[in-house]
This record gives C-alpha cells, structure tokens and sequence, in this order.
C-alpha cells in the first residue's frame, strides 16, 4: 500500500470484496424495503415504456395509441429490453424492478473495479464508496422504480471507466465509444456524457501528450457515431421531431427563468438531504490535494455538466431521480476526500507520538465515523429524504393499487373503443389497453408544444394543460386525481363500484361524458 495512507495499513482490508459483498446485502435489503413500500410493483411512469413495449410486440410499433406516432418516452434502450422479455410473455413489472436491482449490483462491483483502476494501492476507497451507495435513498428507491434509471447509471460509470482504462493503457475508445452509445440509447443525457468525455479526451492530447488526435480517439467517436446515428435517424424519421416529445412537454428553452429558479431549488434539496455542507467539501478534497490526474478531471467534468443540465431543466419532481448517474461518481470522490483527511490526522498522530495505542485509537475512530456517517446518509436520503418526500406523501402503494385496479375493471367492463383521459399515463392506460388522451402532454404532441405563461415555476412535467382541448377531444371518461370536474356541464361523476377496498376510491375521481352509454 502506498505510504501516502501509512495509517490506513490493518488487517480489515485484506479482503476488500467482503465489504462490497456486504454493501450489497445492504443494497438489496434496501430496495426491498423500497419495493413493499411502493406497492410491490413498479411506479406509474415506467408503464408508460410498458405501454410502448406491449404495442410493439403486438405489432402496433413503439406507440402509445396505435396509429398515433408520439415519442413519449426517453428510455428506448430500456423499452425494447422489457419488450424482449414481455415477447417471452413475463410481466414487465416483476421484469423492470429485478433488472434495476441486478443494475445496482452490478454498479457496485463496476464502482469496485474503477477504483482499482484508478487507485490501485488504496482498497478503502472502494469500500467506504460502495457502503455510501447501499444506504443511499435515491440509489436504493430509483433502483427498484421499474425505470431504466439503474440501466443508465451503470452505463455512464462503466463509459466513463472505460474513458480512463482506455487512457491509461492507450487503447482505443472502442469500448468506452459503444457503453455511451449505449447510454444514450438508454437516456438522451447520454449524448451530453459523450461530448464531455471527448471534448475532455481530446484536452488531456492537446495538455498532456502534446498531440491534437489519435486513432483511439477516432475510436471513441467512430463508435459511437456508428452506433447511435442510424438509431438517431430512424427516431428522427419515425416521430418527426429532433428531441423526445416528454422534452417538449417538460421543457422550456424560451424565458427560463423560472426553470432555472427551479433546477437550483432541486439540486439544493437534493444536496441538503445528502449531507452536501459535509460530503461535498469532502468530494472537492483530492482536486486541492493532489494533482488533478486524467481520471479526477474527467469525474469531475461530468458531474458539473450534469448539475448545469438538471438546473436548466429546471429538476425532476421526484428527489433524487436525475442525480443517481452522477452518484457512483459523488461517492468515489467523497471516499477519496475522507481518505486523504484520514492520512493526514494519521501523519498528525505520528508526529505527535509514536504511541501504537494512539494509532490504534485513530483507526478505531475512524471505523465508528465510517459505520456512524452510513447511518446518518441512509437517514438523512432514505427516511428523511425519498421515503418521506415522495413515498409517503404520494401514498406510492395505496395510489399503485386503487390505479391497478381501475385498469383492470376497466378492461372488464367496458367496450374496446372507450376513450379515456388521465393525468397518470402509466397502470392505468396499461391495465386498461384503451386509447388515452395524455393531459398533460408527454404522450400528445399538441399539449406538449402549447405555451405556458412562467413555464418553469409549477411542478415538473405537470404544467402543460389545455382543458379547452381536452373538451374538445371529448373522451368517454376522464380519471384524474383532484376533482377539477364538479360542476362541468358536459361531464358528471361515474358511479359505480370497481374497487372492493373502499378505501382506494378517493385516489381516483372519474368523469363520464354526458350521454355516454359505455357503461351504465
């Protein structure tokens, strides 16, 4: 080990794997807590890609009403995988949230590996990484969420390891060019984590070996370019338009005041519930201690480029959603802060004394702040921060359950030609396969290219509504979850039962058009 962390030399590291073996057993124990709490089942907006997934094995392509070609998904990596399996007739649920769980596993062991790329000599970092991502809230419930969340976090970490082996051992970017790809397949912040990575490539040639281009770099964008442009081009000739329709529905680029207003109030959120007055003067440590190497400045380009992307679109309603790619990251550079504070006291200690008893007491310490600031992280994320801003709020279970099981009684019991509208585009046009109005956009490309006044000043992804065509849509019944009917005159409450636990009813408020005899 090197002498850089003499004080970090005890027996408990000569088998590292244990601890990250450990940290998945955490991990997982985690994400079940998560998944009982969620209802057992994947959350509203991953069956929105259900949907896709299903019309595509069908043989209706990746819509979301058959005939109607609207990009309301960002995931398409992620949707054809669910649709492979559900050709294989499984349920996507049970599919999605075991392949988000094997992807945070498999995080961890890629978090494991980079380490020992990066810092060979050092098998604490690793460790106490692994540890922080087990007990982390937004890891653990996104994992389990049955979106692709897991699938790109893993890709842009593997990517971005591969960057840096590839570097290292001057190799080309063949690999780190196809993981990207990948990942932008998967997510289109995937594109921005390319351009990152090559732009910094190509400053570390200029920089550091003194060359402009290299094969390996050609490599790099060859593969990547190769890969993800006839993807591009298809998506771009089958929907018609450059970005996604949820970017358009989400997003504004005009008077983004408000929207950046909003993108800073969500990172200082998401950083107040991660401990970010400790953790991130702890992740700034190794760029003033020692010399920013190929593998810090590339983190660390990442990570600020990402942040500036969520706070120009202005966050996520969600807490931690859009952070868990740049997590495995935080967390490698916060191990190796709290490493380097640690050699420090230790080289303090021993000028101090040489006292074996003293030593002893350092590393006994730190040990306790190590296992004392797990238990604080998963407090202050998990049960301070997803589970009581999100879960419970949202009663995630109960709402699953009651929009579940009005899907399914809709598809019981009423004709195949019903048209609905809802503000939860997921279980409940899923369940019911009925053709649906999208009322707040992501799945309509009209709603989503309307003008908002203060676009960026409301809840993220709710703020597009245009009742007006809504009306003039005319769907059979309207599910909502607020009352924002009473008193129409041309739609009035269904009464009926379709739930045996009454306590699911007032989750879903239900609008029948006037004169419809769908269901009497």
């Amino acid at each position: 080990m090197s002498e850089r962390y003499p004080a970090v030399k005890t027996r408990l590291l000569r088998r590292p794997w244990l601890y990250v073996a450990l940290a998945c057993i955490i991990l997982v124990a985690h994400e079940a807590f998560y998944y009982r709490d969620l209802g057992g089942a994947a959350v509203d907006d991953a069956f929105i890609s259900f949907r896709y997934a299903e019309n595509l094995v069908s043989g209706q392509g990746l819509v979301f009403n058959a005939g109607e070609k609207v990009e309301g998904y960002t995931n398409f990596l992620w949707t054809v995988i669910l649709a492979a399996f559900m050709r294989l007739g499984l349920d996507p649920s049970a599919v999605s949230v075991v392949l988000g769980a094997a992807l945070s596993v498999a995080t961890l062991w890629v978090v494991y590996r980079f380490c020992a790329v990066i810092l060979p000599s050092q098998p604490i970092i690793p460790i106490i990484a692994v540890l922080g991502l087990a007990v982390d809230g937004s890891f653990a419930l996104w994992a389990v969420s049955g979106m692709e969340t897991s699938l790109f976090a893993f890709l842009v970490l593997s990517a971005l390891a591969g960057h840096v082996w590839e570097w290292q051992k001057e190799k080309p970017g063949f690999v780190s060019g196809a993981l990207l790809a990948l990942a932008a397949m998967t997510r289109p912040e995937g594109v921005l984590v390319f351009v990152v990575l090559m732009l910094h490539q190509l400053a570390g040639r200029v920089l550091v070996r003194r060359s402009f281009v290299s094969s390996a770099d050609v490599a790099k964008a060859g593969t990547f370019v190769g890969l993800y442009l006839p993807y591009f081009l298809w998506r771009y000739y089958y929907y018609g338009f450059l970005l996604p329709n949820t970017f358009y529905a989400k997003v504004t680029v005009q008077d983004v005041g408000a929207q950046y207003e909003r993108g800073l109030r969500h990172v200082a959120t998401f950083g107040r519930l991660h401990l970010g007055w400790l953790l991130a003067p702890l992740a700034l440590v190794p760029a003033f201690t020692r010399r920013i190497s190929f593998w810090l400045s590339a983190v660390l380009a990442v990570i600020a480029v990402y942040l500036g992307y969520i706070i120009y679109v202005g966050g996520d309603w969600s807490v931690g959603r859009f952070f868990v790619p740049l997590l495995p990251l935080g967390y490698v550079l916060v191990a190796t802060g709290l490493t380097e504070t640690y050699a420090a006291a230790g080289r303090l200690v021993r000028r101090a004394t040489q006292s074996r008893t003293a030593i002893a007491a350092l590393q006994a310490s730190a040990l306790a702040v190590l296992a004392a600031g797990c238990v604080i992280l998963f407090d202050s994320t998990s049960l301070h921060g997803e589970h009581e801003l999100f879960v419970t709020p949202f009663q995630a279970g109960r709402a699953t359950e009651a929009r579940v099981a009005f899907g399914r009684w809709l598809a019981g019991n009423v004709p195949q030609d019903t048209y609905i509208a809802v503000d939860a585009a997921g279980q409940i046009p899923f369940y019911s396969r009925l053709r649906t109005l999208d009322m707040f956009g992501v799945n309509d490309v009209h709603t989503a290219h309307i003008e908002v006044d203060e676009m960026g000043s409301g809840v993220p992804g709710h703020e597009k509504f245009d009742f007006d065509y809504i009306m003039w849509r005319q769907p059979d019944l309207i599910i909502a979850s607020a009352p924002f009917l009473d008193g129409s005159d041309m739609y009035e409450r269904l009464d009926v039962v379709w739930t045996d636990d009454p306590s699911l009813i007032g989750f879903l408020f239900i609008y029948r058009r006037n004169g419809w005899a769908g269901y009497s």
